[in-house]
């Protein structure tokens, strides 16, 4: 059994551009934590900060529960401000605290180095966590998480997911799980209606036609964000050249790049 960590800005970031994967690492019989960073206290057009507040939990477990993912770790920072309401070497201690006490052999994370990404928590989310899992095996890396009893972990494998990735290295099969990354999606109710809502500000703004999607109700969410992923996987998987239908993409690294130094030895996949 491996330990899969999830560090994700918000919730539903994960099951946007992991669902799949998550489900299947769930399903092979891997452990799986999520950490989300913020409470989506600003991510509506209709609901108060604190009614948004008050539904993430609920958010956060159920699509959790349709993934598999065993634990939730909310860590309550608001939604738009992480980089200025911590200190990026805060965070990442934050972050190198929790893979020290979770010792995960795998860490998702939004990718460091991706292009054009637009939204500060994703930015400061992939910087902290991507240098927590590479750094948590240093001592001299926090040592007062040391001398309180923490012992040094290594991270073999990091996977990157992005909005406009770059260097995808692994892609994964999700046939048999697409139908759960959306139901999982579909938990996320106040984001779904947000996600809607906002695709009309854009169409509105653009002064472009699509009479469907200016004439629905965002709560009516539920066929757009299915339609939408299925195509989002579709896409993934032709561009890979695989035999299946739909994908999903990461940048993947593993083990430092040692595996080059074994010449015609393979590390085993955990899912494909």
């Amino acid at each position: 059994m491996k330990r899969v960590l999830v560090f994700e800005a918000h919730g539903d970031d994960m099951e946007f551009f992991a669902g799949g994967t998550i489900a299947k690492f769930a399903d092979a019989g891997h452990d799986v934590a999520l950490v989300c960073a913020t409470d989506n206290d600003k991510g509506s057009f209709e609901l108060s900060a604190d009614e948004l507040r008050a539904v993430r939990d609920r958010e956060l477990r159920g699509a959790a529960d349709v993934l598999g993912v065993r634990k939730i770790i909310p860590l309550g920072y608001s939604d738009g401000d992480l980089a200025y309401d911590v200190a990026p070497r805060d965070l990442r201690g934050q972050f190198m605290r929790i893979i020290r006490q979770e010792r995960p052999d795998i860490v998702f994370t939004w990718d460091p180095f991706t292009p054009y990404e637009g939204h500060p928590d994703h930015r400061a989310v992939a910087t902290a966590a991507s240098e927590a899992a590479n750094f948590a095996h240093f001592p001299n890396f926090y040592p007062e998480q040391i001398a309180e009893g923490l012992e040094p972990h290594y991270v073999g494998e990091q996977w990157y997911f992005a909005k406009s990735p770059r260097d995808q290295n692994k892609f994964v099969d999700i046939d048999a799980t697409i139908d759960r990354k959306i139901a999982a999606l579909h938990a996320h109710e106040a984001q779904m209606v947000l996600t809607v809502a906002n695709m009309q500000f854009e169409l509105h703004a653009s002064g472009l036609d699509v009479p469907w999607m200016a004439e629905l109700d965002p709560h009516d969410y539920h066929a757009v964000i299915d339609k939408q992923m299925r195509a989002a996987g579709k896409s993934v998987a032709k561009r890979a050249g695989l035999a299946c239908t739909y994908a999903e993409g990461f940048r993947r690294t593993r083990f430092g790049g040692i595996e080059s130094w074994a010449k015609g030895q393979a590390i085993p996949e955990d899912v494909s």
